[in-house]
């Protein structure tokens, strides 16, 4: 009796612990994605304030088959649950501004199914 209590107080610790460490690194995650929006956001709006639209535009653009590029090629990133709402986004970005689907994402971009 008295090794069973002791397993299964090692066991309660050992739980303890592994909840700690997952709760800790899912907290990091949260913070660390917080921090980038934010500044993601005064980056924006000091590009905006100093007038620089197009240039903002244009470097955001550049950097669309990148995102896709890079859903495409990292397995985790492919299986995010939002994974193929933001490729069906930029899909959809090339489609309603009549630009064409650069040449490296377009046969990524083509085998999403249509949802509308």
């Amino acid at each position: 009796m008295r090794k069973f209590a002791m397993t299964f107080i090692g066991g309660l610790l050992v739980g303890a612990v592994a909840t700690f460490v997952i709760l800790s690194q899912i907290t990091l995650q949260y913070r660390d994605f917080y921090m980038q929006g934010a500044r993601e956001q005064v980056f924006i709006a000091s590009e905006l304030r100093a007038k620089r639209e197009r240039e903002l535009q244009n470097r955001i653009e550049k950097g669309l088959p990148e995102i896709v590029l890079n859903i495409h090629n990292d397995s985790q990133l492919r299986k995010a649950h939002d994974a193929p709402f933001v490729l069906r986004q930029i899909r959809d970005f090339y489609e309603l501004n009549s630009l064409p689907l650069p040449a490296e994402i377009s046969p990524i971009l083509n085998e999403l199914p249509r949802n509308h």
